[in-house]
Order: C-alpha cells, then sequence, then structure tokens
C-alpha cells in the first residue's frame, strides 16, 4: 500500500487547508475595505477592484487550472498554486500602494486556480466510493465556514492588528500544506496529456473579465470612463465567451471538455452551483455594510452578525455527506435548493422590515441549505466522471461557482445603484435615509431569491440520478 494510501486524512488535511484560503480570501476583505482604502488613498473604484480583482481572476482562469492540473500532474499544479497563492499574500500584505495590492489580488486568484481544482480530485481519489461524501463534507465543509467567518475575521485582526494581517494568516496555511504534501506524497491517476489550446485560454481570461468589468461599470460610473467603454465591454466579453464554448465543440483536445454536459445531471449540478453563487455572494459582500448603514451596527459586530449563517453550515455539512453517501445527491440538492430559497427570502423581509431577528431565521434557513448543496454536488461531481477527468470536472464545478460570484458581486451592485443607493462607500450610505437603504438593498434581495428560485427549479428538474464512475475490469 502507498503512504497516501494509508494516509487519506493526512491528503484531506492538506487539501482542506489550501481550499480554507480560497474560500476566505474571497470574504475577509469587505469589512476591512474601508481601512484599506483610507491608508491606501484609494477612490471607489479602486476599493471595489481589490474584491473583484481576485474574483475575477479565479472566474476567468479556474478551468484552465483543472485542465493544467490533468496535463502536468495535480500534485505539481498544487504545490506550484498553493507557492504562487503564498507569495501574493505576503505581496498584499506588504503591499505600499493600491495597484500593487490590487495586482497580488490578481496573482492569489491564479494561484488558487491552480491548487483548488486539483485539490478536490485528489480527495475524491484518496477515499473509496462509500467514504467520499463524508471526507468531501470536510474537505467543503471547513472552508465554507472559513468564507462565511470571513468579515468577522477581517473586522477583528483589522481592528486589534491592521488590515495587511488580513493576507498574511494565508502564510503558515500555505507552509503547513506544502510540507503535508511532500510528506503524503498522494497518489493520482495519470491523465492523458493533452496539450492547451491557448487560443481558447486567451479567449476565455480575455472575455470573462470583459463582461464582469462591463457588469461593474454600470454601478461605477465615478472612475471617470467614457459611458460607452461598460457596455462595450459587455458585447465584447459576452462574444468571447460564446465563440470560447462554441469552439470547445469543435476542438479534438479541447482546453474544457463541454462534452461532459451530455451528462444532463453534471449540467444540472454545475449550473446550481453558479446560480446559488449568484444568489449568496451579495449578501455576504455587502451585508456588512446594510448592517453598519441600516441597524447602526459596528464593523466588528456586523461581522459576527454573520454566525447564524455559518454555523448551521457547518454543523449540517456532516449530515449531508452521510446522507450523499446512503442515498446520492437527488434528494439532498432538492431539499437544500428549497431552504436556501426560503431563507434568502426571510432575509430580504427582514432588510425590508429592518429586523436583525427575521434576518438570523432567514440566515439560519439559508445556511442549512447551502450544507446540503455544496457537499453533495462538489463530490457527485467528480464522481461521475473517470479518474482522469477528475481535476477536469473539478474544474468545470470551480468556474461556474468563481463565475457565479463574479457576476452575482456586479448584479447585486448594478440592483443597489439602481434602485437609489448611489454608492457602495460609506459616505455614500450616508446620504440616504435608513428606510431607503433598507429598501434598495431588499430590492437586491429580491434579484437574489430570483436566481435562488431558477436554481431550485433546475435542481428539481435536471439533477435526477447518481451515476458514479465504474473504472472497467482489468
Amino acid at each position: 500500500m502507498t503512504k497516501a494510501g494509508s494516509n487519506p486524512w493526512l491528503v484531506l488535511a492538506a487539501m482542506t487547508g489550501s481550499l480554507a484560503m480560497v474560500f476566505l480570501d474571497a470574504t475577509i476583505v469587505g469589512v476591512s475595505l474601508p481601512t484599506i482604502q483610507h491608508d491606501l488613498g484609494l477612490g471607489v473604484g479602486g476599493g471595489a477592484w481589490i474584491v473583484n480583482a481576485y474574483l475575477v481572476a479565479l472566474a476567468g482562469a479556474m478551468a484552465i487550472g483543472g485542465r493544467v492540473g490533468d496535463v502536468i500532474g495535480r500534485v505539481r499544479a498544487f504545490q506550484a498554486g498553493v507557492s504562487l497563492f503564498a507569495m501574493a499574500s505576503l505581496g498584499c500584505a506588504l503591499a505600499p500602494n493600491g495597484d500593487v495590492l490590487i495586482g497580488a489580488r490578481v496573482l492569489q486568484g491564479l494561484g488558487a486556480c491552480l491548487m483548488q481544482p486539483a485539490s478536490s480530485a485528489m480527495v475524491a481519489g484518496a477515499f473509496p466510493e462509500g467514504k467520499r461524501g463524508k471526507a468531501m463534507a470536510v474537505y467543503v465543509g471547513v472552508p465554507l465556514l472559513f468564507m462565511m467567518l470571513g468579515p468577522v475575521l477581517g473586522g477583528a485582526l483589522t481592528q486589534w492588528a491592521g488590515w495587511r494581517w488580513i493576507f498574511g494568516v494565508n502564510l503558515p496555511v500555505a507552509v503547513a500544506a506544502l510540507v503535508l504534501v511532500a510528506i503524503v506524497r498522494p497518489i493520482e491517476p495519470v491523465a492523458e496529456r493533452r496539450p492547451i489550446h491557448w487560443l481558447s485560454a486567451a479567449m476565455l481570461v480575455t472575455g470573462l473579465p470583459a463582461l464582469v468589468f462591463g457588469l461593474q461599470e454600470q454601478t461605477r460610473p465615478t472612475d471617470g470612463m467614457a459611458t460607452w467603454i461598460g457596455p462595450a465591454a459587455i458585447i465584447v466579453g459576452a462574444a468571447l465567451v460564446a465563440i470560447f464554448t462554441r469552439l470547445q465543440f469543435t476542438l479534438a483536445a479541447p482546453l474544457l471538455d463541454l462534452r461532459l454536459f451530455r451528462d444532463r445531471t453534471l449540467l444540472g449540478q454545475v449550473a446550481v452551483l453558479g446560480l446559488t453563487q449568484v444568489a449568496t455572494i451579495g449578501q455576504t459582500m455587502f451585508g456588512p455594510a446594510y448592517l453598519q448603514g441600516a441597524l447602526g451596527f459596528t464593523p466588528l459586530q456586523s461581522g459576527l452578525a454573520g454566525l447564524p449563517l455559518a454555523v448551521p453550515a457547518l454543523l449540517l455539512v456532516h449530515v449531508a455527506g452521510r446522507v450523499y453517501d446512503r442515498r446520492g445527491a437527488v434528494g439532498v440538492v432538492r431539499v437544500g435548493s428549497v431552504l436556501c430559497v426560503v431563507g434568502l427570502g426571510m432575509i430580504t423581509i427582514g432588510m425590508l422590515m429592518r429586523s436583525y431577528v427575521v434576518m438570523a431565521v432567514g440566515m439560519t434557513l439559508h445556511g442549512s441549505g447551502m450544507a446540503f448543496l455544496m457537499n453533495p454536488i462538489q463530490t457527485d461531481v467528480v464522481s461521475r466522471v473517470p479518474p482522469a477527468q477528475r481535476g477536469e470536472s473539478a474544474g468545470l464545478a470551480a468556474t461556474a461557482r468563481q463565475v457565479g460570484n463574479s457576476l452575482g458581486v456586479a448584479i447585486a451592485a448594478m440592483v443597489l445603484a439602481r434602485t437609489g443607493l448611489p454608492s457602495l462607500d460609506a459616505p455614500g450610505m450616508e446620504q440616504l435615509g435608513a428606510d431607503d437603504l433598507a429598501q434598495s438593498f431588499a430590492w437586491m434581495g429580491s434579484m437574489q431569491v430570483a436566481a435562488m428560485i431558477t436554481a431550485s427549479v433546475v435542481a428539481w428538474s435536471l439533477v435526477r440520478d447518481r451515476v458514479p464512475h465504474r473504472a472497467p475490469r482489468a
């Protein structure tokens, strides 16, 4: 027996730590953003890109990261990704100005794109079918907790140690992950080493960021850019993504094997992931701003107020993993999608009423639903394909999540701006009364409920069976 085979939980520990960094850095910056803007002299546009540079890099390159892992080996891709992420985190912590910080955030995203698809594929390969759901519950559940606790950790570190430490905390985690991988040496199936189609890569890493940039520009008129640049970016980005998609079906060795979507359940699961992120990320990123502006919470209090969302996800993700191992993904995903719809609806009502109690009940339901969605889908996506394609299928799922995150931030900001909120920074919010602010955020919540209803419809119509890949007998 190989060393990796005798220590699957060490593999899981290394992969879970790496994914926790990726999830945490998507949300930890929000509460710290006003302090960062003040210290570095950034305006609204610069502050927004500190958040979105990371998300856009994830959205544009995640699929490529999965493909690279299949070509160079997932262990090497993971090690390279963790190393790049750690160096970029150090760059963020030491950044002397906004341009350096934004550039380092892009590098963080690229490092995450290398390590995340590789890590999920290695966890799936380290555990047999009957124990894979439990392992993936740990792999997804712990990072999901860190993502939801990001505002709390960001507020505490900013208040007590300084904002630079929100990036510095990644360094010991990255070192520990690299040491564990060096000790355990995870085994992996040999993937088909097809060449990377660089034209496809260029279209993907250009098209998705252009699309997100164009959407965000609709809410950021203060940058002084011509009014036509945003719509032009949307058109160019959408065209490049459409051409990229069509091209993948014509290539003998596509960058992203979209033919995997011939499995209708796999297609439905990936779609649910993306739509759920569209519905969720706005609450994570802009929820603290609502709590501070409409309810008078402090930054740390607004971070702690998100605990009703995080705690149920942590407690129930293991239950969801066990249910998946026994019964598959169909029922648990459907139940999770309904819980998320009801939870987001109550959060929206609570924002309109300016009632944190109602919001907290909604957060509890939504967090419970997320536990029953994320882990079973993530597990089933990599179980439905041959071992050599697990990195690619994981890349599809990760791409869907990150595209959903990027579009969710841009769309939520657009709704806020178009319904009365003149700016997403503190001075802009102070121009509105608490009731007007609540109404603007309730419109944002309504958009998120609509996105989650769509995800639920997809879950009930496409996620039908669980047919894990069976390796052919020798």
